[in-house]
């Protein structure tokens, strides 16, 4: 069945609620396109804003019943685990610092989540939400939304089965331009970013940052053992890294580099990887999404077009459209919230219900303590280990 528009025979659709996303939120409405795009959602009840006409306002253009427009996330929670028909999960999409307390108290209702990434701003938290949800076994997703690109997932394949030979080297980098202008002027949505109370301890690293980190670790299936961090700021006026260059170093001997920022020119949205076996090499570019350059020793580039009968068997199962038909951000969040309703049809057994690993809270806690590390990292001038978790 094509992923996104394999729609007979139908399948479960389910019903959740949503914290934040009311009028001018950045990300959220990208969240409900996807539901829309893998018809597995939806959007039943909100507590949207914290402004109560903007909260209203979104409630009544999703056509919610009025009594389930919430004016709280803690009233939300409070009260769809005492109605006799739930919310089946609830998606956070507030800004960063706004993530703990309701993953907290959605957990401790035994709601399931899926949370925006990054997860929380605080290593201490992210260990207490994952502790929750273990105790529970309940349900949490993360958005690294880039897993869900068939061709990434396709490079996944490639990987894990060998093609590549033993992998020796990965690089990363996520640069964008949007700040190499300078501070003045910058929209809302962007220019929290730099403030410590609300973005955290990192910058360009903990926004894009753990979205490289994370893909390289989806790839190889291997963790991060130990890294060597430079955070800088080159912009003046800006009040975090918007620029970092981070050593890694993984299990099973492989090294990697990551390379991200806020003022690359040029850049618009450069989340680009590269993996170095010993047989062959791999590239894949976001802004390229179709493709993935495929290099042996001493043969023929290979150039992989999603949706053509030489993927991996499983990258077809995650395509949509016929090859040449383009397939892009929205679609592999698409992708993404498909595999979140797979694994919640699963029940008790979600952790494995699904052929491609999810990004699940444990994911999300590594984005965090990514940060932590990095931080002692630039200002020791050292290598660290990457905290256990």
């Amino acid at each position: 069945m094509a992923r996104l528009t394999g729609d007979i025979p139908g399948q479960r659709r389910f019903k959740v609620g949503m914290v934040g996303g009311g009028q001018g939120a950045y990300f959220a409405s990208y969240h409900r396109a996807a539901m829309r795009l893998c018809n597995r959602f939806e959007i039943v009840a909100g507590a949207f804003s914290s402004d109560a006409d903007k909260c209203r306002e979104a409630g009544t253009a999703f056509n919610l019943e009025q009594d389930r427009i919430y004016l709280s996330f803690a009233e939300m929670a409070a009260a769809e685990s005492r109605r006799p028909d739930p919310i089946d999960a609830v998606v956070i999409v507030t800004p960063n610092h706004l993530h703990f307390e309701p993953c907290r108290l959605f957990l401790q209702a035994g709601i399931p989540v899926i949370c925006d990434k990054p997860l929380v701003n605080d290593p201490q938290e992210a260990y207490g939400l994952a502790s929750i949800a273990e105790r529970h076994n309940t349900f949490f997703a993360v958005t690294y939304t880039y897993q869900g690109y068939p061709m990434v997932r396709d490079a996944r394949s490639r990987i894990q089965s060998g093609e590549l030979g033993e992998i020796r080297f990965m690089y990363v980098e996520y640069l964008l331009e949007w700040l190499a202008p300078g501070v003045d002027g910058l929209s809302k949505s962007l220019a929290w970013r730099g403030d410590p109370a609300k973005a955290g301890p990192t910058g360009a690293l903990g926004d894009v940052g753990t979205h490289a980190f994370n893909m390289l670790e989806f790839l190889s299936g291997r963790r991060c053992t130990s890294l060597n961090a430079k955070l800088t700021t080159v912009v003046p006026g800006w009040g975090l890294d918007d620029t970092s260059v981070v050593q890694l170093e993984f299990a099973g001997g492989a090294d990697g580099l990551l390379w991200a920022s806020f003022a690359a020119p040029g850049h618009r949205n450069g989340l680009r990887f590269k993996i170095i076996g010993s047989k062959a090499s791999l590239e894949w570019c976001q802004e390229t999404p179709e493709t993935l350059l495929f290099t042996p020793i001493d043969g023929a580039d290979r150039i992989y077009r999603r949706g053509q009968s030489d993927n991996a068997a499983q990258t077809l199962t995650f395509t949509s459209l016929p090859a040449g038909n383009c397939e892009g951000y929205l679609e592999a969040l698409a992708v993404l919230y498909a595999d979140f309703a797979e694994a919640l049809d699963a029940g008790a057994g979600w952790r494995t219900a699904t052929t491609v690993p999810l990004p699940d809270i444990h994911e999300g806690v590594r984005g965090v303590v990514l940060s932590q590390a990095c931080v002692e990292s630039s200002k020791r001038r050292a290598w660290v280990a990457f905290p256990d978790q």
